[in-house]
């Protein structure tokens, strides 16, 4: 008896021997630069009893990796397509596996530290390459190995690289975005919204993808959140207004527009769209007073221009229609005769400014019939 367990004992003592063969193996191989022998030394190792939890086996398999996805050489590198995941992968496990804090707490140690930075760079890289390829599975995994990686960043470096657990959310949220998984893209925007996450794509992706679903109360729901962090994005202004708009509820837009003007009073686009709603619902006045100051805060903006070239041409046709509708004897003739002209010539300066622009030919058409109008033929030649 005592013979065969001396014979099972030797056995087993080989076995483990040949096993930690292996990491002096690694060590070899990595000197003589042979990775290819490094790498099946290192594959070995990882999965076998004895070592799979050594903190120093995983420390020289992350310098196999390494060295291969660093080589200048393609042959080198093609000895494994994912060397950079397997180095920072090992490196994280050398850093858990290190229950006598040799390579923790010693940054200088093998620097293993600063090797798993630069691995996790290197994998960050690799998943950018993976979702242009379309491999969305596999960048996920670079994207979860680099957020375990974090608690070993004591010193920020990952952080420094753009390398945190919000960003790390937000590129899974991108990756989503490239891959069309909408019920994905929705669950991480929720939660960068969740964080507090400080990128206006977010809101403005998801009010896209809401409208495009025809969600327009989810639309809504992202506009009213992404204003509370970006109160002056004209997209999402803009985007409100819109969905307002063909709801037809001028009332709530109205006071939605004042509200973002208080916010931002020198936004020329507010006003004109404040003032193209006044215009709609028959407010005169009030439409007059926001194209004014849409020129004011920006007096070659050409929307308001031609905008308001157009609000006074409206006047204009009114009072001439009324004149039309008058007997030949009556006294107000030449009262409305005087207020057509009146605003006929105010429109004109305005739809000059905007033709100076944008050399519209129903603009220049419209241009011509005022200024023969008014008895103006010189100017009107130069539209003919």
């Amino acid at each position: 008896m005592k013979k065969i367990f001396t014979l099972v004992f030797i056995a087993l003592t080989a076995f483990v021997y040949a096993q930690s063969i292996n990491i002096q193996n690694m060590n070899n191989a990595l000197r003589n630069k042979d990775y290819a022998k490094g790498k099946v030394a290192a594959d070995e190792a990882a999965v076998h009893e004895s070592t799979k939890s050594s903190a120093k086996m995983f420390m020289y398999r992350g310098n196999v990796y390494k060295a291969i996805y660093s080589d200048t050489s393609k042959a080198i590198r093609d000895l494994d397509v994912e060397a950079e995941e397997k180095a920072l992968e090992s490196y994280i496990n050398c850093l858990k596996n290190d229950n006598s804090k040799v390579y923790i707490d010693n940054v200088n140690s093998d620097n293993v530290k600063s090797n798993m930075i630069a691995s996790a760079s290197a994998t960050k890289r690799k998943a950018r390459i993976y979702i242009s390829n379309k491999e969305y599975d596999k960048a996920l995994y670079c994207f979860d190995l680099l957020e375990q990686a974090l608690p070993f960043d004591s010193d920020q470096s990952l952080k420094r690289q753009n390398v945190t657990k919000e960003i790390l959310v937000f590129e899974k949220f991108e990756m989503y975005k490239s891959a069309g998984n909408k019920d994905k893209i929705k669950e991480f925007a929720n939660k960068l919204i969740d964080m507090n996450y400080k990128d206006v794509k977010i809101y403005t992706d998801m009010v896209k993808i809401s409208l495009n679903d025809k969600d327009t109360t989810a639309a809504l729901s992202y506009i009213e959140k992404g204003k509370v962090m970006f109160e002056e994005n004209m997209n999402l202004i803009s985007t409100e207004i819109d969905i307002y708009m063909a709801r037809k509820k001028t009332d709530v837009l109205k006071d939605k527009l004042k509200a973002a003007i208080e916010v931002a009073p020198d936004n020329e686009i507010l006003h004109l769209v404040l003032a193209n709603l006044y215009g709609k619902t028959g407010k005169f006045e009030d439409a007059e007073k926001e194209y004014l100051k849409s020129l004011e805060l920006k007096p070659d903006y050409e929307p308001a221009n031609y905008n308001l070239g157009a609000l006074y041409y409206g006047q204009a046709k009114d009072w001439n229609d009324k004149l039309n509708a008058l007997g030949l004897k009556d006294p107000k003739t030449k009262e409305y005769e005087s207020k057509s002209n009146e605003f006929f010539k105010k429109s004109v300066g305005y739809f000059e400014s905007s033709y100076e622009i944008t050399k519209d030919a129903n603009t220049k058409k419209i241009l011509r019939q005022i200024t023969l109008r008014l008895g103006d033929t010189e100017k009107a030649e130069k539209y003919k």
